[in-house]
């Protein structure tokens, strides 16, 4: 997962501040988009020395942290289900009792994945990679 962007000033510790370009690909991204939308089209990252204003860059997001994200926004909630539906069914012994687990769980799902989710957000932002383009 990779965004364009144009280093706007670079700081002496290396630290670059650097201005998103939308992305010709997609026209539906959540990414960059939002970041626009929302008037946060800049961003401060580490970057190491040597970039220098005008350089134009790619932030790319590792393998990895993309797939634990991935894992907690469809696994978190589908473990909540199947928890809650095994409790459900475990202290009911009904379908009813299990369809109020699964709901319960989904319920607690998301509220956990919230949380965590803005634990993930501000990590994510730590292991951006910032590259020059070729």
């Amino acid at each position: 997962m990779t965004a364009d962007a144009v280093v706007v000033a670079a700081h002496a510790d290396g630290r670059v501040d650097l201005e998103f370009r939308p992305s010709g690909q997609c026209a539906a991204c959540a990414g960059t988009c939002l970041w626009k939308r929302l008037g946060a089209a800049r961003l401060e990252l580490a970057a190491g020395r040597g970039l220098a204003p005008g350089t134009e860059v790619v932030v790319g997001l590792p393998e990895r942290r993309l797939l634990e994200a991935s894992m907690l926004l469809h696994g978190m909630p589908l473990a909540a289900i199947l928890a809650g539906a095994g409790l459900g069914a475990a202290a009911t012994g009904s379908d009813t009792g299990t369809l109020i687990g699964a709901l319960a769980g989904l319920a607690l799902g998301i509220a956990g994945f919230r949380r965590l989710g803005r634990r993930l957000e501000k990590t994510t932002l730590a292991h951006l990679v910032v590259t020059p383009k070729p």
